[in-house]
Order: structure tokens, then sequence, then C-alpha cells
């Protein structure tokens, strides 16, 4: 059973392993949210129904989602009607018709002629008319119309005499040019306001207003023979009378209704019309439930039915999980892959980003339920737009911040705020609101990191959100009401304070979950009561005095240098830590005087002492000492070079001596505490093993060590200038010299009294080993003196 359970363990710890180093976890992570994101997105939110017929009865509270205009139909088409009337009605005049019939018959009339040339000097008789009758279909053909046999006599009779041909030339052109229409009737429904007549050859346009003087049909035919009168009185009555039929026959209409010219003018002025329109605002409530629906909430449902466009269902889920997608993978690619804070467990911290962003995502979605269930009579976006102020989105921001710094929490807050925005219907102003409101209390929380300062920064923020509701509710609605304005100030604040509370509760889970490390939790981990501190004084006091020398040094190190001191000064307890595992092997410990190593060979020495980095970690896995605690001890040695056991295998003979083998397997500090930690570490060290360390001795020294370390390279990794590195050898200087200042000599009263008495004192920098006074008591025989306690 215990074996079936070790292996089950292992089988975990693999998989956790596995999951934690592999590049596949991203890739998973960016189609989860992008699946995720985009389902939640995809079923239809709005849910009401604005179908309706006159007399029905409606099924809940209608309001108007958004501002929208009604057109009142009745008084635009009334407008549009009356501009119709006004319009002239355009006719064509066809100057050309007179021509063309003139042509005709002259052409008619010439071909007939020609049977009755003759050729000069010849006595040809006159055609017969029979053979002049053979003519007639072409002569018909010419003229444009049918003549009698007894017609044709006539004519043959007068020998189709030119005369005649001018005189029906004559009358038609008094009649013509007068203007012959096609429908008299029709036309004088347009006397009120006349007519255009635009002459089809020149497009010249006249206006008629008196159109009683254009000629009917039959009213041309009348006038044919009134016009026609005062020509042919003089010729005999058949052939007046032919005339007359002939003029009366080839009349056609040269004035017509061009009825496309005219409904194109109409339509040009009706178009310059503007439509009569009513405003609906925003949130207007159209029709109440159990209300029936008369004419006017018809037209306004109906206007509010062409409003909403309803999108494509399977377009619009693409293009959400597209942009979700580009968004996740441009702001990774450019600014969270290579970024230095999450180069060392890189999946753990994608893995809080992506349960960040999956967490208030939802607390989002549920916001828009309680607005939608609040609301059930308005469209989900303006019902959602009302209480997008109190989610607390600021939240995420500021834990971001706390765990992983301000520039990456800039960066999660861009998408988280696109994402939110996208779930509000793409409104500007909620990616307005939650960007400047999120980055602006990732920077309050970014100042202090205390517990308490949560609480402030949470007022702050509440104040903040206030006043950006106020000016985004002047810039966003139409007509800003105190009430309005109340409402969302107060949304605004309690979604200040719910994110400060979030931010709160969520800290030590995330810290427990993550193993993250937090100002509160380095607090915790600075009290030298925690059982890794107390088993370290008890089992190596020379490292735990050592750690809180290092500890001192780095704190104020890194002060100096405006670095984190308290998590220097942590780094600084527990850096060493591993030494528990063979305390005995480090000379701070040895207190009986036997060094361990010399029974061991250089390599083994320097494997002992590269052992107890590794050690060190393990043990603060065990306790849960946090993130950067570890990287702390893993880093605080870099991968400098164990000199002494170096040169003691050089010296020992060995040619084949590989340098890597004393060397630390690091890595280099990364982060300029652990830089800080590992200068201050090395530097007390030696200064504790100077013979007189007095000011200039302790400042050669330290200058000495640090650059010495700087030319090997291992602050190369971490982001310590020279600038820092003269404040932190400053400040190092400043305390050793106040640790191992020059001290006086403390003797006891009866030798004061014989040097008084000999009348010579004597100084010390240091007090002596052993008393000088030769009549002193006996310490070992005096049970009450505590000076041998511990001996």
């Amino acid at each position: 059973m215990l074996m079936k359970k070790t292996k089950i363990n292992t089988r975990l710890k693999l998989t956790k392993e596995y999951l934690l180093s592999t590049p596949h976890l991203l890739w998973f992570i960016l189609i989860f949210i992008t699946v995720s994101f985009t389902i939640s997105q995809a079923p239809d939110r709005s849910q009401v129904s604005y179908s309706y017929q006159i007399g029905d009865v409606a099924q809940r509270d209608i309001k108007a989602p958004k501002k929208f205009f009604i057109e009142d139909k009745d008084v635009t088409n009334a407008r549009k009607k009356q501009i119709k009337e006004l319009v002239k009605t355009v006719y064509d005049f066809d100057d050309s018709l007179l021509t063309d019939i003139s042509l005709h018959v002259e052409a008619a009339m010439e071909f007939a002629r020609q049977l009755f040339k003759k050729p000069q000097n010849s006595n040809t008789p006159d055609p017969t008319f029979a053979m002049a009758l053979t003519t007639k279909p072409e002569f018909e053909k010419k003229i444009g119309i049918k003549i009698s046999d007894e017609g044709f006599n006539i004519l043959y009779k007068h020998r189709f005499s030119a005369n005649i041909t001018n005189k029906i030339k004559t009358i038609l052109n008094k009649i013509l040019s007068n203007g012959v229409v096609g429908n008299k009737n029709l036309l004088l429904t347009e006397e009120k306001k006349g007519i255009n007549l635009r002459t089809i050859t020149s497009h010249n346009e006249q206006t008629i207003n008196n159109l009683k003087t254009v000629y009917g049909p039959d009213q041309a035919k009348t006038m044919v023979r009134i016009e026609g009168q005062p020509l042919l009185e003089k010729l005999n009555h058949n052939l007046s009378n032919l005339i007359v039929d002939i003029c009366q026959r080839l009349l056609q209409p040269n004035i017509t209704l061009n009825k496309n010219e005219t409904e194109k003018r109409i339509l040009e002025a009706q178009s310059k019309i503007n439509p009569i329109l009513y405003q609906i605002k925003a949130g207007e409530m159209i029709i109440r439930e159990g209300e029936r629906v008369d004419k006017i909430k018809l037209i306004k449902l109906t206007t509010l039915k062409e409003q909403i466009v309803k999108k494509n269902t399977y377009m619009a889920s693409i293009g959400t999980a597209m942009i979700t997608c580009f968004l996740i993978l441009v702001v990774y690619y450019l600014f969270l892959k290579d970024h230095k804070r999450l180069k060392n467990n890189h999946n753990t911290h994608m893995i809080f980003l992506a349960f960040g962003l999956i967490l208030y995502l939802f607390f989002t979605k549920i916001v828009i339920y309680i607005a939608r269930l609040s609301h059930p009579e308005m469209a989900w976006e303006l019902a959602a737009s009302s209480f997008y102020t109190i989610v607390p989105i600021q939240a995420a921001t500021m834990i971001t911040c706390l765990f992983l710094g301000f520039d990456i929490a800039i960066f999660f807050t861009i998408v988280l705020s696109v994402l939110v925005s996208l779930a509000f219907g793409g409104s500007l102003q909620v990616f307005i609101f939650f960007f400047f409101s999120s980055i602006t209390a990732a920077y309050w929380i970014n100042e202090r990191q205390e517990r308490k300062n949560f609480i402030i920064a949470g007022f702050k923020l509440a104040i903040f959100n206030s006043i950006f509701a106020i000016a985004l509710g002047f810039y966003s609605l139409s007509h800003p009401t105190p009430m309005l304005l109340a409402k969302e100030v107060i949304f605004a604040f309690c979604g200040g304070l719910l994110a400060a509370t979030l931010t709160v509760g969520f800290t030590p889970l995330i810290e427990v979950f993550f193993n993250y490390t937090t100002a509160a939790k380095l607090l915790e981990f600075s009290n030298l009561e925690q059982p890794l501190i107390k088993k370290l004084m008890i089992e190596a006091p020379g490292t735990y005095n050592h750690s809180v020398i290092v500890a001192t040094l780095a704190e104020a190190a890194a002060s100096a240098a405006e670095a984190n001191g308290l998590q220097a000064k942590v780094m600084g307890y527990y850096h060493d830590i591993g030494k528990l595992d063979k305390t005995m092997y480090f000379i701070e410990n040895q207190a009986d005087g036997k060094n361990r190593h010399d029974k061991l060979s250089p390599s083994m020495s320097a494997l002992i002492l590269i052992q107890h980095v590794k050690k060190g970690v393990e043990m603060a896995k065990a306790h849960k000492l946090g993130n950067e605690i570890i990287e702390g001890i893993l880093q605080h040695h870099g991968t400098s070079l164990i000199k002494y056991f170096y040169n003691k295998s050089l010296s020992s003979g060995n040619d084949k001596v590989n340098e890597a083998d004393f060397r630390y397997p690091g890595p280099k500090p990364q982060t300029r505490e652990a830089g800080i930690v590992m200068l201050a570490d090395v530097v007390e060290a030696a200064v504790r093993a100077l013979e007189r360390p007095t000011p200039s001795r302790i400042q050669g020294r330290v200058k000495e060590l640090i650059s010495d370390i700087f030319a090997d390279g291992q602050l190369e990794e971490c982001e310590l200038t020279l600038k820092d590195l003269h404040q932190i050898a400053k400040s190092f200087n400043k305390i050793l010299t106040s640790i191992y200042h020059s001290r006086i000599e403390y003797t006891d009263k009866t030798q004061e009294k014989k040097k008084e008495k000999n009348g010579t004192t004597k100084d010390s920098d240091r007090q002596s080993a052993k008393s000088e006074n030769p009549n002193a008591p006996n310490i070992a025989k005096d049970r009450t003196d505590l000076k041998r306690l511990g001996l």
C-alpha cells in the first residue's frame, strides 16, 4: 500500500514537473481562454421580441436600447405629395415632325409627277389612269397614308401638281406649329400649374400656362378645314375635300407627355425634403406589459426592429475568437515571453495570469447576468452599461502587480480591459474606465505593499472611480440627470472597495497555491522565531550569527541602492540554511578548533560546500518559503569559484584540475536583491577574518571584494549599476566599521586601584584574553560566577 502511494506521488510529481516545463501548456492555455471566452459571447444576447400587430397585447415592458429616430411618414409623405403637385409636368415638342411629313409629301408627289415628264420634242401621249394606278402602292408608301382610287384619280387629273403639295404643307405647318397633343383632357389637368414644354432637338424649354391653345386630335382635324378654307376656296370641291382629307390623315401629335423625365424631376425634388423625425431616447419606455399595441406604438416597435441589426452568430463568434487569440499572442510575444521577471517558473506565471483572466471575466459575466435579470425589458447592452463600474476588474491588476510587478500588471490590464469591453458589447468607455482605473490602482498598491495599504488603496480607487464615472457620464449620456449620475457614482465607489476587498482576500490564497511571496509574507519570514531560524540558531550558531549580519548588510545596502530592502533582508536570513545538513563542515561552526576538511580531498570539500546550496533550496521548498527566497538561496553564490580548495588542489600537484568542479552551479544573481545578498555574504565572511579590522582596512577589503565579484562577471545578469555598487560599498563600510569598531579594555577594580597608585593607565582596542591581575579570584572555584556558563 505504501509503495503504491509512493508511485502515485511520484507520477503526480513528474506530471507537475512536465506541465510546468513544457511549452505546449502555453498553447493549451491560449486555446482554452479563446474558446471559453468565445462560447461565453456566442448566445443571442437580445431576447426581446419587437414583432407585434395592431391590437396585440405586449408580453413585457420594452424600452429603447439606444437612442434612435422615428420618421413621421404621414407628414413626410404629405410634404412629398405637396412637392409633387408643384413640379410641372414635362412634355416634349417634336419640331422635326412637320419637316418629316413635308418631305414625305414632296417625295410622293414628285414620284407621281415623273409619269407626266416627257423628253423634249416628244409627242408621247400622257399615261393613262390605269398606268398611273400601278404606281399607287409606291405613292402610298412614300406619303405614308392610304389613298382611295377616286382620290388618286383626282390627283392624276391635276397631274399631281406642285401647287397641291404646297397647299398641303402650308396647312400642316399652321396646325403643327401651334402644337397637337394626343390627350387634350390629360393636358388640361395641368392647367393650374402649367407645363414645361421641351423641344426635342434643341432641348430648349419653355413654360406653357395657356394650355387651351394646344390642339387635341379632333380639334386639329377641325382646324385643318378652318385653316385651309382661305387657301382652297378657289379650287373645285372634290380637290378641296381631298386636300383636307390628306392633311387630316397626315396629322400626328407633336406634343407628347415625357413621363420618365417628369418622374425624375419629382423624385429629385422629393429627395431634397428631409424626413420628419422624432427622437426616442435610450431607456425610453415604448410599451408596457399588458398594453395594447396601437398605430403609434407599432410605428415605434417597427422602427426599433429595423434599428436592431441581428449579427450572424457564426461569423461574430469567429471574429471574437480571432480578436481574443491575436490580442493574447501579441501581448505575450511583445512583452511577456522574454520578460526577466517571468524567466524562472515561466509556466507557473502564465497559469497565474490565465487564472486571473478567466476568474475576472467570469465576474464580468455574472454582473451582466444580474443586469439582465434586473432589467429584462431592456436590451442587454443598455442594461449592462449601467452596471459595469461595479465590476472589480481592478483587483486582478492589483494582485498581478503585487506578485509580478507594475509593468507586467499594465500588459495584463490591456488584455483584460479589451476582453471586458468586448463582453460589454465592445464599449469604448468600458475599456477606458477599466484600463485607467486598473493601472492607477496598481500604481497605488505598488508604492506600499503592506496589507493595511490595500484598504487605503481601495478607498483611493473608490474616489477615483467615482470621479471618472461622472466624467464618462457627462461624455456618454445625452441628458445626465442627478439621479443617474448618483447611481453611477455609487456603483463606481462600491466597485473600488470591492476590488480592494478581493485583493485582500485572494492574496493569501495565491501565496499558497502559486508559492508567491508578498511583503506581508516576507515580514512573517523575517521573524527570528521562525522554525528554520531557530533551528539555525541552535544547531549552527556561527552560521546564524553570519546570516543575521548578512541580512543587516543586505537590508541597508538595498535601501541605499533603492532595491527591496525587506526582500534582501529575508534572503540574508535564509541564504545559508543548507548548512544545517553538515554544520561542522563550515568553519564558523567549528567551535572545537578541528577542521573536518583537513582529512578530505579538495574536490570533496568543494562538493560539500556546493551541496549546501542544493540542500538549502530543498529545505526552503519544504518549508514553503516562496520563490523569491528560494531564488536568493540558489543565486547567492552565483557561479563563483571556491578559490581556497581550488588553489589547494593545484598546489597538491594535480595537473588535471577542472575549474568547473570548484565553481557553484549558479545561476548568477538575476535580481538586484540576490546580487546584494551575494556581496553581503562575501564581504561579511572576509571582514570577519581580518586580524585588525580598522576602518581603512575594512574599506579596502570591501572595495577589493566587490571589484573581484564584478570582474568575475557574477553581477552581469542583474540590474546593479556602478552607481548602485558605490552606494552598496558605502553602506557596507559604515555597518562593518560599526560592528568591528575599536573597543576599550574593561578591567576590574583591583587592577584599576593598582594602576592609579602607579599613576599609569593602559588602553587597548581589543579586550585581553587573560586577566592581568594576579590577585584575581579563582573563577573555577566560584560557582556563582556566570563567566563560566556554557563553557
